[in-house]
């Protein structure tokens, strides 16, 4: 079983996961309190577990067996995981943007850096960036992503970021196209940052979404 620690249970582990030889959850947190001693299992009486789309007590999850879990501990202003269990399963998608201001613009949009091809990098890393959201912002469903699209255009010294995101699921994926959009503009600057120390990056922010009760929304 993977166990995915978040906040203080990071924290207090020292580590993003562990695999552990488990079959249930209660079973697999006994063996990480062995395993990371006092601290964790302290942190661990204020923790819920969350497995699929489900946040459970640490009671009332420890017969429940799994290939995975996050451990999350509270957050501030009793903070939880929205119970998206009654909702209709529909084609969803979401489109994010941003933008780079760079001298080096053409450089990179040519792959003329010394780093490489900037544009490649950037791609897949705002793919990744995606798939990842769930580990890397608390209370985020794991959703099911079909297409994952990062495009670059260029006017001038600006290059605009632009992600699409389409699946079928209960919730939208508004936070991995923000997050695709964000990571892919960060690892331009990475690529770049030797030629152009003045680089700057805004106007993160949502395009259009739909499915879902909603509907459509466009900016």
């Amino acid at each position: 079983m993977r166990l995915r620690f978040f906040a203080a249970a990071r924290e207090a582990t020292g580590t993003r996961n562990v695999d552990l030889d488990a079959r249930t959850v209660g079973e697999a947190l006994k063996v990480a309190c062995e395993l990371f001693g006092p601290r964790f299992e302290d942190v661990l009486t204020h923790c819920t577990v969350v497995i699929g789309d489900e946040q459970f007590s640490i009671d009332a999850a420890a017969g429940i067996e799994a290939d995975e879990i996050a451990v999350l501990p509270p957050l501030s202003g009793g903070a939880r995981m929205a119970d998206v269990s009654d909702k209709d399963e529909t084609p969803r998608e979401a489109v994010a943007s941003c933008r780079l201001m760079s001298s080096v613009a053409a450089r990179i949009m040519s792959g003329e850096l010394p780093k490489g091809d900037a544009l490649e990098t950037a791609r897949i890393a705002g793919i990744l960036a995606a798939k990842r959201v769930p580990e890397l912002i608390p209370l985020c469903h794991p959703v099911r992503m079909n297409h994952v699209d990062v495009a670059f255009e260029r006017d001038g010294d600006v290059i605009s970021i632009r992600t699409t995101i389409r699946g079928v699921d209960r919730t939208g994926f508004e936070i991995e196209a923000l997050t695709a959009a964000s990571v892919a503009a960060l690892t331009l600057y990475d690529m770049a940052k030797s030629e152009d120390a003045a680089m700057s990056i805004d106007s993160l922010r949502l395009e259009s979404k739909s499915g879902g009760k909603s509907g459509e929304w466009r900016r």
